[in-house]
């Protein structure tokens, strides 16, 4: 049984030719399909570079079928140079053997005359392999920034920790405004090492209350507690006779009675819009004063106000302004 191979044995250069080649096919050819793009025959040397990139995890190989790996896009898609050199150094290390020498000869020189003899002897590699592992070794550390021109070899944990991956279309925080407890609203803050979460006093936030008046509504204005229904017929007590009846257009009171609004214009019913004012209703005891009624209806509007003060007008007058305005526009 042949002895399986964990090292490349071609340059990085080559590989990533090859894999730049997949990829301009779409991300997944054949064998013979990338063969045919360089101009090569499907040969043992041929082969020897695609189990390079196989094995700087450039490529996928499975059924005579190459497809590039989510490293190799990566690089290619990298924000600048310097990033695409992080990538390059981690497809570099791929390979367990060459990670293994980086991390045994780290802050040292490496012995370069001698190095192809060394993996023969210290790292398994076989002789008639031993020259083209060592060039590729040391060829591919240049150029990833890992052998300087004194031959010595940098921390490669270090330079991970160094330059660490940039993310520059990473996901915001994500805030969950409905909280899962009634007591907290958990933050999901993503950051490079480790998700935090924050938890702080969910706010207070007051429901909307709606009523019947739909005009009301449209204001922001309260409708008033004391508004009666349309078939309110007040309850007059037996030690209390019930007023004599007003004119519906000149009502008169012996408590200090607030001016009636004047009538709306005759433009105002244009739109079909009915505005009665209804007599003033007998107030309570006491000496309260009388209760006015006025009601306005009109399209996609019913509504109904009691007038017993100077602030109830205020907002009779509001709404004859609307509609006012509204009839102008129509106009």
């Amino acid at each position: 049984m042949p002895k399986t191979i964990e090292y490349p044995r071609t340059s990085y250069l080559s590989a990533w030719e090859v894999a730049e080649v997949v990829d301009d096919t779409g991300g997944k050819c054949s064998i013979e399909a990338c063969a045919r793009k360089l101009n090569r025959k499907v040969s043992g040397s041929f082969k020897a570079i695609l189990g390079s990139a196989v094995k700087f995890g450039l490529l996928t190989s499975k059924r005579e079928m190459l497809t590039t790996t989510n490293l190799f896009r990566r690089i290619k898609n990298a924000y600048d140079k310097e990033e695409e050199k992080i990538y390059h150094r981690e497809a570099f290390l791929h390979p367990p053997l060459f990670a293994h020498i980086c991390r045994k000869f780290r802050n040292r020189e490496l012995p370069v005359h001698m190095f192809d003899v060394m993996l023969v002897r210290e790292f398994d590699v076989e002789e008639i392999n031993a020259q083209n592992v060592a060039k590729a070794f040391v060829e591919g550390a240049r150029m990833v920034d890992i052998l300087d021109e004194r031959n010595f070899i940098a921390d490669i944990d270090l330079l991970a920790k160094a330059n660490p991956r940039r993310e520059l279309a990473s996901p915001g925080m994500n805030v969950n405004i409905f909280p899962q407890d009634a007591g907290t609203i958990t933050l999901s803050a993503p950051l490079v090492d480790a998700p935090a979460v924050v938890r702080m006093p969910a706010p207070s936030i007051a429901a909307p209350t709606f009523s019947d008046d739909a005009v009301a509504d449209l204001f922001g204005l309260a409708p008033p507690q004391s508004i009666p229904p349309s078939n309110y017929v007040p309850t007059v007590g037996a030690e209390q006779a019930p007023p004599a009846p007003v004119p519906a257009t000149a009502p008169t009171s012996t408590s200090q009675q607030p001016p009636l609004v004047p009538a709306p214009e005759p433009s105002l019913p244009a739109t079909g819009s009915h505005v009665p004012i209804a007599v003033p209703t007998p107030g309570a005891a006491n000496g309260q004063g009388a209760l006015y009624t006025i009601r306005i209806t009109g399209p996609g509007l019913d509504t109904q106000l009691s007038v017993q003060e100077d602030a109830d007008l205020l907002i009779v007058q509001a709404l004859l302004e609307k509609i006012r305005k509204h009839l102008q526009r129509l106009g």
